[in-house]
Order: structure tokens, then C-alpha cells, then sequence
């Protein structure tokens, strides 16, 4: 294993002594996994050193969820496994994930020494309609070529850069008074981070692949997760889905797919699993009831499905969680 550079241990030093929250992913993600932030006005930026001690409850309640706002972090200590769309790898100390709005994520698995620094933002922080340049800013996120992870590993030539920028923004975040200079200071140091970023993602390949319309993807994606939400239980077809998203099924079937990283049947089957789970731990009813009331064939559909997830018979299940 490569030796971390100095500016890596600089930072993971820093981060380590600052205050935590206890993250818990329970009651922040509603039904169509979509998880809600309220930023501060002014300088709508959130930095927060995070701890999960409660992290192997939150993984079975339901870890996978999207936002529409970006997001990064870096592991400070412990290994994990994480999953954005169709992308699946490791973290470990030091290493940079960033999280493509949009896409259905979440941590698959992690030691439970795992913390990180977490930095979310919206658009609007860098790029406003028409700015164009600004755009550049979010390249690592919206033009990395397909095929490059999202991920810059501590061992990369890249990561040195770019930790110095983010220990300058975190120092500023954590030791600064609320001024308007420190507000100031925070916005550049940011900038210099993204353009870090945007540098070293850059050095793997990443193409131009013009603009997005993104508040019309999002808008689709809602409709599309919305009419999911409210008739998973029902014999749901794709042709429906997309009609209510106000798209062609072959556009949908593509749409859908490229935005969140996963396919529309498996969305669904997830969704129809998770409440079945739900319904397992928090109810007595039978599993053919729990089957038909989640919208799945029969019992023996639900079975299969749910081994296939949770690796567990629904009785099972039950009787351990229940327990």
C-alpha cells in the first residue's frame, strides 16, 4: 500500500479532532427515497465531521436514497463498500467519494470505526442559469466519462492537491467566528477544491458531454417515483410509469436507467421488498397477506426476492427483528 502523502495526514489529523454528529439515516428519507436538506441562506453549504454507531440498523430500514443536491466525503477512518448506481467499490482512510445527484446510493456495507467528512451543496452555490463557465466547477460530477468511478483514492498523484484544498475549507469551516469574511473565505476555499477536483478527474479521461437539463430531469424523475410510491402495491407496469413522467416508454426505460443507475423492475422490486420488511418487523400479518399487500405475484414471489436481498426467509426475519 502506497504511503499517504503529508498533506493527507495533515487533513485526516485535523478532521479527526473536530466535533461529530452522530448521523442516523432513520426518519430522513421518505417514500420514494428521496432525502430532503435544508440549507442556510447566504452560503447554502454544509461541511459535518459524521460518526454511524448505529449504521448495521440504518443498512436494513432502507440505506439506498437519492437527493438532487451534490455531495462528497472523505473517509476518515474505518473501510466501507458503496454502491452509486450500477458503481460499486471500497473506500478506505483518505479516500474521496462524490455522489452524482440523482443517483440511488448508499453504503452497502462498513467497519464500525467509520467516520467522514461530508460536504453537501446545491447548484446554485456554483453555477447559476447561463453561467457557463461555472458549470466547469461541477465536472467531476456531471462529465465524468462512463466507466470512471467516483472515486479518487489517497494513493492517487491527484489526492495530495486536492486534500490541501479541502484541510484550508474545513480549517476555515471548524476554527473560524460566523463573519462575513469567514463566509467569504469559505466560498473560495470551496471553489479551489472543485477546481482541484475538477483537475485531477480531468487526468482519468473525463469528456465534455455538454449541459443537462437537470431541473427537467428532476422534475420527471419525481413524477416518475411519485406514481412508484403510490401504486408499488398495484400490478405496476413501466408503460404507466412513463406516462406519468410524460415520456415514451423506450425514453423512460433509457431516462430512468442513465439518471439513477438502476433499472425500473429492480427499483420496483426493491421498494415492494423494503415495505415487505417493513411490514414484517412492525406487524403480525401472514406473509401471503404481507406478499398481496405489497404488490408482489404470491408468497412464493416474495420468498424468492426476499432471500435474494436480505438473505433470510421472512419468518425468519421476522422472528429476529421482532425479537
Amino acid at each position: 500500500m502506497k504511503k499517504l502523502s503529508a498533506s493527507t495526514l495533515d487533513l485526516l489529523s485535523f478532521l479527526t479532532a473536530q466535533p461529530h454528529e452522530v448521523f442516523d439515516m432513520a426518519g430522513r428519507i421518505d417514500s420514494r427515497r428521496y432525502m430532503a436538506r435544508r440549507f442556510p441562506e447566504g452560503l447554502p453549504l454544509i461541511i459535518s465531521h459524521q460518526q454511524y454507531p448505529g449504521y448495521r440498523r440504518m443498512v436494513w430500514e432502507n440505506w439506498m436514497h437519492w437527493h438532487d443536491y451534490y455531495e462528497c466525503f472523505i473517509a476518515l477512518s474505518g473501510r466501507g463498500d458503496f454502491r452509486a448506481g450500477h458503481d460499486c467499490f471500497t473506500f478506505a482512510p483518505g479516500d474521496m467519494v462524490l455522489v452524482d445527484p440523482l443517483k440511488i446510493h448508499g453504503v452497502m456495507q462498513m467497519e464500525a470505526a467509520h467516520t467522514a467528512l461530508v460536504i453537501l451543496f446545491p447548484t446554485q452555490l456554483v453555477s447559476q442559469p447561463g453561467a457557463t463557465v461555472d458549470q466547469g466547477f461541477l465536472s467531476p460530477w456531471d462529465r465524468r466519462m462512463t466507466g470512471v468511478l467516483p472515486l479518487l483514492k489517497a494513493s492517487q498523484a491527484e489526492a495530495p492537491a486536492v486534500h490541501q484544498a479541502a484541510l484550508a475549507l474545513a480549517q476555515t469551516w471548524f476554527s473560524s467566528p460566523d463573519t462575513e469574511d469567514r463566509r467569504l473565505a469559505l466560498k473560495m476555499h470551496f471553489l479551489t477544491l472543485l477546481f482541484r477536483l475538477r483537475q485531477a478527474f480531468a487526468r482519468t479521461g473525463a469528456a465534455d458531454q455538454g449541459s443537462v437539463d437537470r431541473n427537467q430531469r428532476e422534475e420527471r424523475l419525481r413524477r416518475a417515483l411519485d406514481h412508484i410510491s403510490i401504486h408499488a402495491h398495484e400490478p405496476l407496469t413501466q408503460p404507466a410509469v412513463a406516462r406519468a413522467a410524460g415520456m415514451s416508454t423506450s425514453r423512460f426505460r433509457e431516462f430512468f436507467k442513465t439518471t439513477t443507475g438502476w433499472g425500473f423492475a429492480q427499483y420496483l422490486r426493491e421498494i415492494r421488498v423494503e415495505r415487505a420488511a417493513k411490514m414484517l418487523r412492525e406487524t403480525n400479518e401472514s406473509v401471503a397477506n404481507v406478499a398481496h399487500m405489497t404488490g408482489f405475484a404470491d408468497q412464493s414471489h416474495l420468498l424468492r426476492c426476499f432471500k435474494a436481498k436480505y438473505a433470510a426467509a421472512p419468518l425468519s426475519y421476522r422472528k429476529k427483528h421482532q425479537s
